[in-house]
């Protein structure tokens, strides 16, 4: 358990880190680039999904994106809100992000100049600062995921019992409103009854209680968002309809798909495949709307097993462009030098680390001490994503919202690979020591 001054610690820690991320976004959306100036593709996409739940005029396209992150902006156009007022709210949301990543570092390494710097580079981390200018979710998400492993961690180390269930409820909340922002957050639950069995000493009577808790939490958020898609196509849904076209767009050689319905043209060319093939002529018109998610599966799947090396050529092309280190910048962001040398750098200064971090976490079954729980859920949340980027389509924005956590991952990775050689040179200098011993005695 904490001791009242390393509390102190985490609050003096997480409220420094919070302003001075706070000001470094209030600064870009306030004097720079308010998210109301910018509204265009996907931006105008989730405008308008906003606007037509605030209006009741959604129909089945409406279910082609999550309406979680349409929602938010519902709430607050509802209020009065606007593109500005998003921004700010955002700001606040990424600041807090950095804040809670800060607290996270405290409480796993029990170094605050390791958490410091831990909370330090989420805080001005530049992607992180650039889409709190964007009516885009990364913001939303990443604060999502990071309250998340904050709440896991209360939810087993609670001093109480209801601190602990309240914990696992609250937990299933912002879970289950992270995944009505992005679904593939849904690929991480199955790890989630592991966790908490670790995390309760291995006793699942302890584990199973706040489970459920979690369980009911996260019902909540995504039973609603179901339910409204469900009615909206007049059949069972999922939380967004688009995961079947992506699929099928990271298989296809294609540019991007149209389909004409009346008077209105639907058009979807995502990036990767702007950048795969450049020409108009590589669109395909399809017959079939895009929020048919069987239909695109089924196409997908057909694609695979007439060619089954596409999902590692594919797959192995997203995870270089999702890494940052290909020719995908940050989107909607100019690919300009400073992004190209941010991703550059943050490749190698932070995503190789992390996967040092994760192997070594795995090793000397640190993975299973308690202490490292928060390290596990965010090498498991990062791993879920990874899935998502084989599978569907791969650059960087798929990443960013997991940066936080591979920033911790990486903290650990620096941490663990010092303390190995630490301990690789000083067995070197006992060998040296008994060799010098031996030969003086001979």
């Amino acid at each position: 358990m904490k001791t009242p001054r390393l509390s102190t610690s985490a609050l003096a820690l997480g409220l420094l880190v919070f302003v001075v991320a706070l000001l470094v976004r209030l600064v870009f959306v306030c004097g720079f680039h308010s998210p109301g100036d910018f509204v265009f593709s996907d931006m105008s996409v989730y405008d308008q999904r906003a606007r037509n739940l605030l209006s009741g005029s959604s129909n089945a396209w409406d279910t082609f994106t999550p309406v979680g992150y349409p929602a938010l902006l519902a709430a607050i156009y509802a209020l009065g809100g606007s593109g500005s007022i998003v921004g700010v709210l955002q700001a606040s949301l990424g600041a807090a992000t950095a804040a809670l990543t800060a607290t996270l570092g405290l409480r796993i390494f029990q170094r605050p100049l390791l958490a410091w710097v831990v909370g330090l580079a989420v805080a001005l981390h530049l992607p992180g600062v650039l889409y709190s200018g964007f009516l885009l979710t990364e913001t939303v998400f990443a604060f999502c995921v990071v309250a998340a492993c904050w709440l896991l961690a209360w939810s087993v180390e609670g001093a109480s019992r209801r601190t602990r269930m309240l914990s696992g409820a609250a937990l299933g909340l912002m879970l289950g409103a992270a995944a009505t922002v992005r679904p593939n957050l849904l690929l991480f639950l199955p790890l989630l009854p592991v966790l908490l069995w670790l995390g309760s000493g291995r006793r699942w009577r302890h584990a199973l209680p706040i489970f459920a808790m979690v369980l009911g939490g996260f019902s909540l958020p995504v039973g609603v968002a179901a339910l409204r898609n469900s009615r909206l196509l007049g059949r069972p849904a999922s939380l967004g309809t688009n995961g079947g076209l992506n699929f099928y767009l990271n298989l296809a050689d294609v540019r991007g798909v149209r389909f004409r319905e009346r008077r209105t043209t639907h058009r979807i060319t995502p990036i990767p495949n702007l950048v795969r093939f450049p020409r108009d002529e590589d669109e395909e018109a399809v017959s079939v709307p895009f929020y048919d998610d069987s239909h695109y599966y089924q196409r997908g799947l057909a694609l695979l097993r007439e060619q089954p090396s596409r999902l590692l050529e594919r797959g192995g092309r997203n995870l270089v462009e999702a890494a940052g280190i290909g020719r995908q910048g940050y989107w909607p962001e100019p690919n300009t030098r400073l992004t190209r040398t941010h991703r550059r750098a943050f490749f190698i200064a932070a995503l190789l680390p992390s996967l040092a971090g994760a192997l070594l976490l795995a090793g000397r079954r640190r993975w299973a001490a308690r202490e490292n729980l928060v390290l596990l859920a965010a090498a498991g949340l990062v791993a879920s994503n990874l899935v998502t980027i084989l599978f569907f389509l791969g650059d960087p924005r798929m990443r960013v919202p997991f940066d936080p956590l591979v920033l911790l991952l990486a903290a650990a990775g620096y941490l663990w690979l010092g303390d190995l050689l630490q301990e690789s040179w000083t067995a070197l200098l006992r060998v040296r020591r008994t060799r010098h011993t031996l030969d003086h005695k001979l």
